[in-house]
Order: C-alpha cells, then structure tokens, then sequence
C-alpha cells in the first residue's frame, strides 16, 4: 500500500511542459538565438502562475537559468566588445576622412571611353 505523502513518480504535465521549455531555451541561447530563447520564457511564464514545484525541480529549473544568465552575460559581453572596436574604427575612418580633406567620390577614378 503506498504512502500517502510521498511524491508521486510522475510529474504534473505542467511541471514537464515548463522543464521542457527551460531546456529548449538553454539550447536556444547556446545556439545564440535570443528571441526563441525569450519566447521560451514568455510560455513558460504563462505556466510558472499556476505551477507548484517540489524543491528538486525547482533547483533543477534555477540551475539552467543560471546557465542561461551566464550565457547571456557573455553575449552582452561580446556585442559590448565589437560595439566598441565599430566606434574606434568609425573614429578612425572620420580621422583619415578628414586628413584627406574629404575626397569625393568622383575624385581619382579613372574614365573610360569607348
């Protein structure tokens, strides 16, 4: 006769749809698709209002969070840093352009005629 107050061996269908949709939006931010991984968490909220989790599971959801987050850091990270070298080499051209005394386009190319 099984006890009363033990968990069950299966989980609630909402407790495996949000799981599934933690581990779909950490593959998703791996893959560096931000916008799935945002539509991941968009559905999974919708669920998380209504969703009673043992403390496994809860662990098991805020520990790929957390992989998700660090994942996010480091894209921010990574944008941040081209977003930088694109200001230094636009500062850079604007420099050369202004040395140049703003050749225009027309200048120096070569004419053809048939």
């Amino acid at each position: 006769m099984p006890a009363s107050n033990q968990p069950s061996a299966q989980q609630p269908c909402e407790t495996q749809s949000i799981e599934i949709l933690t581990r779909q939006a950490l593959e998703a931010s791996q893959a560096g698709d931000w916008d799935r991984v945002a539509a991941c968490y968009a559905r999974r909220g919708i669920s998380l209002q209504t969703a009673v989790f043992d403390p496994p599971v809860a662990q098991r959801i805020m520990a790929v969070d957390a992989q998700i987050r660090a994942a996010a850091l480091v894209a921010q990270a990574a944008i941040s840093s081209l977003l930088a070298d694109n200001a230094q080499i636009q500062h850079q051209l604007r420099r050369l352009r202004e040395g140049a005394g703003h050749v225009s386009a027309t200048e120096g190319a070569i004419h053809r005629e048939a």
